[in-house]
C-alpha cells in the first residue's frame, strides 16, 4: 500500500469540506430540513481515484506453479530463459511505480433504514491505471512497448462498480452532517489486456471491503457530499495458467505470487 496516495486525498478533503461549509451556511438558516426523512431518494456522483497493488513475490521464481507443475519437455528451457531475462537472478522484486489519477462516475440509490442509518447502492464505473517497475532488471526493448524503462508496464482498468454499504450518520449541525461508511463491492474489469497480458495475466473480477468518511452539506436545492473511500481488494488477481509453461505466460509475471488491488477514491455526491 502506498501511503502517499492516502495523503494525496486527505490533503484535499478538508479544503473541499471547508469551502462547502461556508457556501452552505452563508444565508444563516438551515436548508433541506426534511431531506433525511425521505424513505428513498436518488442522485449521482463524480470522483477521482488512484489505484494500487499489494504485491507478494515468490521467494524464488522457481516456486511458481507454472514451473513446479508443468510436465512438458520445454519446462527447463522456459525457466532458464526467464531467469536469463532477470539478469540470471532467481529472486526479483517489482513495485508500483507512481500515482496515476483516474476518474469515477455513477448513480446513487439511498434507502433510509433508521434515523441515523442509510442503505446505499452506488453502481458506476471507474477508469484508472497502474504501472509496474522492476528496479533491478533491465527490460528488453521488445517488451517496453515504446515506454520508458521505469514505467514499461501499464495495467489499465475499466471497472464496473457494484458497491453496497451502510452509512452511520452523526448529528446534524446546521447544514453539515458527518458520517462513516462501511460496505462491500464487486468490480469487473472490462479492459482488454492487450498491453498487460504481455507481462502478467489478471483475473477480471474481484471483491472489495470498503470503508469511508464523509460530510453532507445541505445546500439550498440539493445535498452535496464529499467522501473519501478506501477499497481493499480481497482476492488474488493473478491468474496462474499452469497447463503449460509454453502457454503464452509472460516472463515478467512469473515473480508474482499474489496481486491484490487497493483503490482510493475521492467522491462528490449530488442528491
Amino acid at each position: 500500500m502506498n501511503l502517499s496516495k492516502l495523503k494525496y486525498f486527505l490533503f484535499f478533503l478538508p479544503l473541499i469540506a471547508g469551502s462547502m461549509r461556508t457556501f452552505g451556511q452563508r444565508k444563516g438558516f438551515d436548508n433541506l430540513t426534511y431531506f433525511d426523512d425521505r424513505k428513498l431518494h436518488f442522485g449521482f456522483y463524480l470522483g477521482l481515484n488512484t489505484m494500487d497493488y499489494r504485491i507478494t513475490n515468490y521467494d524464488e521464481v522457481t516456486q511458481n506453479p507454472v514451473f513446479v507443475n508443468d510436465p512438458t519437455p520445454e519446462k527447463n528451457k522456459i525457466l532458464s530463459d526467464a531467469i536469463a531475462l532477470y539478469g540470471n537472478k532467481k529472486t526479483v522484486r517489482a513495485e508500483v511505480y507512481t500515482i496515476l489519477p483516474g476518474f469515477t462516475v455513477g448513480g446513487v440509490i439511498n434507502y433510509r433504514l433508521a434515523r441515523d442509518f442509510d442503505l446505499r447502492f452506488t453502481p458506476g464505473m471507474s477508469l484508472g491505471n497502474r504501472q509496474f517497475s522492476y528496479p533491478e532488471v533491465t527490460i528488453p526493448t521488445t517488451l517496453l512497448n515504446g515506454n520508458s524503462q521505469n514505467n514499461y508496464l501499464s495495467t489499465p482498468s475499466s471497472y464496473v462498480d457494484l458497491p453496497f454499504g451502510i452509512r452511520y450518520k452523526g448529528f446534524r449541525h446546521r447544514n453539515l452532517r458527518p458520517y462513516i461508511y462501511m460496505g462491500a463491492a464487486y468490480r469487473h474489469d472490462l479492459e482488454n489486456k492487450r498491453i498487460s497480458e504481455n507481462v502478467v495475466h489478471l483475473q477480471k473480477g474481484g471483491g472489495y471491503a470498503e470503508s469511508g468518511l464523509g460530510l453532507d452539506s445541505y445546500l439550498e436545492y440539493f445535498r452535496f457530499t464529499v467522501e473519501f473511500r478506501f477499497s481493499y481488494g480481497l482476492n488474488n488477481l493473478i491468474r496462474h495458467d499452469t497447463e503449460s509453461a509454453t502457454n503464452s505466460i509472460p516472463y515478467y509475471g512469473y515473480i508474482f505470487k499474489k496481486l491484490n488491488s487497493n483503490i482510493f477514491t475521492l467522491i462528490f455526491y449530488f442528491e
